[in-house]
């Protein structure tokens, strides 16, 4: 039975001594509304936005991005990540500025939290790893190595013993 419309529930990801994150893992619409918002910031950016500042990227400007394609693809990974970041986790605790203030959830925040790289590939993959396992898995109905169609009846008698 497939179930549909059940909630999952909020999970915390303890990220250090005294810090934590809740969120729930992502769905196809976090991540379609993540590339959007990823492209809507290149689109800001492309027109003269301070968008950069929004995310607290000191990398230029427009120009510094077409040039450097590198560049480019890692900015957009990060907004990426920030953009998925906003839509699924709700809450942190024990995220604090240089003095150990609590920093509020905000892009910028969170974008300064993602450039870790063990922050980074800690928090994407455990947001993404729904989605990461039914992109594994492929097409469930994907033909046999022979090239018969998956679920098609077989054409032989089976072998006597």
């Amino acid at each position: 039975m497939i179930r549909i419309g059940k909630p999952k529930s909020d999970q915390r990801l303890p990220l250090g001594p005294g810090a934590w994150l809740t969120y729930r893992e992502a769905t196809s619409v976090d991540r379609e509304a993540a590339y959007r918002g990823a492209r809507e910031f290149f689109k800001a950016v492309k027109s003269g936005a301070s968008a950069l500042a929004d995310f607290g990227l000191d990398v230029g400007d427009a120009k510094a991005l077409e040039a450097d394609e590198a560049l480019s693809s890692g900015v957009s990974l990060l907004v990426f990540n920030v953009e998925l970041f906003m839509r699924c986790v709700s809450a942190w605790e024990g995220i604090g500025d240089e003095n150990g203030a609590p920093l509020p959830l905000t892009r910028e925040n969170v974008a300064s939290l993602l450039k870790d790289p063990a922050f980074y590939e800690l928090i994407s993959s455990v947001l993404t790893a729904r989605l990461v396992t039914l992109d594994q898995e492929g097409n469930a109905s994907a033909p046999s190595p022979n090239g018969a169609p998956a679920g098609a009846p077989p054409i032989a008698e089976p072998a006597t013993n």
